[in-house]
């Protein structure tokens, strides 16, 4: 039977973290060995803004063992990546590259979103109680020290998704900024997160039925059960009980937290506003029990190596998580669903017809058929300048799953109205214009052939025609289709351009 050893590091906001997994095929993934090191790294990023010489020497010295640990074990492949308090610190680029000048390890930063969506895909080595727990009303809590993650699940489909920046490590930097004193920094504390859960209850919650709270992420209070009341972990809980919980860790004292958990000084300060979020969160979405599964980041890690190397496949499509996700975020933005769901149809028969020429990859279709879905999104701001509103609304708007390049690829393909205003200057910003160029080429022609927006081509055939080097569209529709001709001729100089493929389309004869 084939195996993979992988190494897993995660530079994390307080803990940094290396996990060694034998990965079997047929989906057999099983830790090996885990290490955790304490060097809150949020006490620079959040308090000063950089991180400091001292903490990064700590980091290197860490990394260091981590790589021999990984030498050890003849590691097949490792990967390390670092979360917010080294992607927000204002010296980032020199701490990675001190690292892999001193330790060899090369750390890629993860944002919010990739970072959201590998704790989802943790899940799966506990894939069945996720898949049970996400059909009635269902809130998947992701916390970190620097924010949360809001996903609302219902009927086995992402609802919606929101960060907000409540996580302990960010709250407590900015009460100790503000000089708050301790006696009064859990009264503060609560009222910073009453304000903005009560914003995102009338934002997100309102008529939803929330039955469960699933908590993954980093989480300190996770630490503290761990050892005090692991009867809480890896089953249902009632409400009740963690409210409970919660109130009593907000009466513990810092010296107690420190005795329990063997740390010091800001750590041990976390865990009473962990509880404070915890509980008000538990208040505001009526949610009648919670269930914490216990898995890591680094978990994660090594369910995305596992799916690379082809070992593992897991019995959740979280992908189709991202596109349900991007269907709820046009209907927030009150798109023309008929016609989003007809560009999307011609886009991806399009793209399929074209692949062979393409150069393009299939998460490049992921990404058009998103961009089609939201194409209109920028109507809600202004019918005049939708291109650029567009642009900004999918550039704000976290997507769990895709990278901020992703997204930024996305946006600029919404911004391409035409392909007669594409502009490859512009389009250098996405970082890639030539796909940039492509994807943009496609989804323009596909918004051509429902340029009435009452898709008159629905059963419009889409094929490459090689030896004419001829893109062919048959539509079967007998009425008018002048609009959607002058449409298609319009937007067929880029596409040819780029595909070296010249669009040509054509209307069945009558009998």
């Amino acid at each position: 039977m084939a195996y993979k050893i992988f190494g897993a590091i995660c530079l994390g906001s307080v803990e940094q973290e290396l996990a060694i997994y034998e990965i079997r095929s047929g989906g057999g993934i099983r830790i090996v060995e885990r290490a955790t090191t304490v060097l809150p790294l949020f006490s620079d990023t959040f308090g000063k803004g950089r991180i400091s010489i001292e903490s990064l020497d700590s980091l290197c010295e860490m990394l260091e063992k981590y790589a021999s640990v990984l030498k050890a074990y003849k590691a097949d492949g490792y990967k390390a990546y670092a979360t917010v308090a080294v992607r927000e610190a204002e010296n980032c680029d020199i701490i990675l590259d001190r690292i892999k000048v001193r330790t060899g390890i090369e750390v890629e930063l993860i944002s919010n979103s990739e970072q959201r969506y590998l704790n989802y895909k943790a899940v799966a080595l506990n894939e069945n109680g996720f898949n049970d727990v996400i059909k009635s009303g269902t809130l998947i809590l992701d916390t970190g020290y620097g924010s949360l993650q809001f996903s609302i699940f219902d009927n086995d489909a992402l609802i919606s998704t929101e960060n907000i920046s409540l996580g302990a490590g960010k709250i407590l930097s900015d009460l100790s900024r503000a000089r708050i004193a301790d006696d009064q920094m859990l009264d503060r504390a609560e009222e910073m997160v009453n304000s903005e859960l009560l914003n995102y209850k009338k934002l997100y919650l309102k008529g939803l039925d929330i039955e469960t709270i699933f908590g993954i992420g980093e989480n300190i209070l996770y630490k503290y059960w761990a050892q005090e009341k692991p009867e809480l972990l890896r089953r249902a809980v009632p409400a009740e009980r963690i409210i409970a919980e919660c109130r009593h860790v907000m009466g513990m004292k810092n010296s107690e937290i420190t005795e329990i958990l063997g740390s010091a000084g800001n750590y041990a300060r976390l865990l009473p506003i962990a509880a404070i979020y915890y509980k008000r969160i538990i208040e505001i979405t009526g949610a009648k029990k919670l269930f914490f599964p216990c898995v890591n980041f680094t978990d994660g890690m090594a369910v995305e190596y596992a799916e690379k190397v082809k070992l593992y496949k897991s019995g959740h499509d979280f992908e189709a998580d991202i596109i349900s996700e991007s269907r709820n975020m046009a209907k927030r933005y009150r798109c023309d669903t008929s016609h989003s769901a007809a560009v999307e149809e011609y886009a991806l028969l399009i793209f399929d017809a074209v692949k062979k020429f393409s150069g393009l990859s299939k998460r490049d279709r992921l990404m058009l058929q998103i961009a089609a879905i939201l194409h209109d999104c920028g109507k809600f701001v202004s019918i005049k300048n939708v291109d650029e509103c567009g642009y900004f609304i999918v550039l704000s708007t976290e997507i769990i799953g895709l990278s901020h390049a992703e997204r930024k690829m996305i946006a600029g393909v919404v911004r391409v109205r035409n392909t007669a205003s594409f502009d490859y200057e512009l389009a250098a910003e996405s970082g890639d214009p030539i796909r940039l160029a492509k994807l943009s080429a496609i989804l323009c022609l596909a918004n051509a052939l429902d340029r009435g927006h009452v898709d008159k081509l629905r059963d419009t055939k889409v094929a490459l025609k090689e030896k004419s080097m001829e893109l062919s569209i048959l539509a079967s529709y007998d009425g008018d289709l002048t609009l959607e001709r002058l449409a298609v001729d319009e937007n067929s100089v880029l596409f040819a351009e780029v595909f070296g493929l010249k669009p040509v389309f054509r209307q069945k004869k009558r009998i």
